[in-house]
C-alpha cells in the first residue's frame, strides 16, 4: 500500500509539472487563452519558455506512469470489469501525455520562432506552424480520447462510492479543475495571467492521482486500525 501511495503522489506532482509547463506556454500579455491558434506574440517570447515547458511535460509523464499503475490497482480492487477495461485504455493516454504536451503546446511556437530566426517572414512562420498543427491534430485527438477515459473512470468510481471515499471526491478530477479554470479566466480576464486557464486540464490529471493517494492512505490507515 505504501508503494501505491508513493506512486499516486508521484502522479500528482507530475500533473503539477504539467500545470507549470502550461503556464510557460500560455501566461503572457495579450493571450486570451485560445491555445490552438498561431499567435504572432510568440515572436516576442524567449524560446527557453517553450523548451522548458516540453521538458516539464516529459518529466510529468515519467512521474505519471507509476501513478497509472497505482490508479489501476485501485480500480481493480474496487470496481467492475467495464471500469477496469476503461482504465487500461486510459494507460495509452497517460503514456502519451509527454507527446501531447509537446505537439499541442511547445511545437507550434518553437517552429514559429525557428522560421523567424532563419530569416523567414511572420507569414511564413505562421504557415509552417499551422502546417504542424494540422499534421498532428488527428493524432492528438485520438490520444486525447484515450486520456478522457481517465476522467470517466475517476468520476464514475468516485460517485459510485466504491472507493470508500466521500462522493464529493469526484471534484478531485476534471470537474473540479474545470471549475477552477473558469474561475481563473473570469478573475484574471484581460491580464497576462488569463491565458493560463488552459492549464486546468493538467490540473485535472494531478487531482485524479491525488484521489488514488487518498484511497491508498485510507487503506493503509484501515490496515493499521485492524492490526
Amino acid at each position: 500500500m505504501k508503494t501505491n501511495k508513493i506512486f499516486a503522489l508521484m502522479g500528482f506532482v507530475g500533473g503539477l509539472l504539467f500545470v507549470v509547463g502550461d503556464g510557460l506556454l500560455y501566461w503572457y500579455a495579450g493571450n486570451s487563452g485560445n491555445g490552438t491558434d498561431v499567435d504572432p506574440l510568440w515572436a516576442g517570447l524567449p524560446e527557453w519558455r517553450f523548451v522548458l515547458s516540453f521538458v516539464l511535460g516529459v518529466a510529468g509523464m515519467i512521474l505519471m506512469l507509476p501513478a497509472f499503475v497505482s490508479f489501476y490497482r485501485m480500480i481493480a480492487a474496487t470496481c467492475g470489469r467495464v471500469l477496469r477495461l476503461f482504465t487500461a485504455f486510459m494507460g495509452v493516454g497517460v503514456a502519451a501525455t509527454g507527446f501531447l504536451h509537446f505537439s499541442i503546446g511547445a511545437l507550434p511556437p518553437i517552429t514559429y520562432k525557428a522560421v523567424l530566426d532563419a530569416g523567414g517572414t511572420a507569414a511564413m512562420a505562421a504557415a509552417v506552424s499551422q502546417h504542424w498543427i494540422d499534421v498532428v491534430t488527428s493524432v492528438n485527438l485520438c490520444l486525447i480520447l484515450f486520456l478522457c477515459f481517465e476522467y470517466i473512470v475517476h468520476f464514475a468510481a468516485a460517485v459510485s462510492g466504491k472507493l470508500g471515499l466521500p462522493r464529493i471526491t469526484c471534484l478531485l478530477g476534471i470537474v473540479g479543475a474545470a471549475v477552477v479554470g473558469v474561475a481563473w479566466k473570469l478573475i484574471f480576464s484581460g491580464t497576462a495571467a488569463e491565458g493560463a486557464y488552459n492549464g486546468f486540464e493538467s490540473l485535472g490529471e494531478a487531482l485524479t492521482f491525488l484521489t488514488a493517494f487518498l484511497y491508498w492512505r485510507k487503506m493503509e490507515n484501515s490496515g493499521s486500525a485492524h492490526s
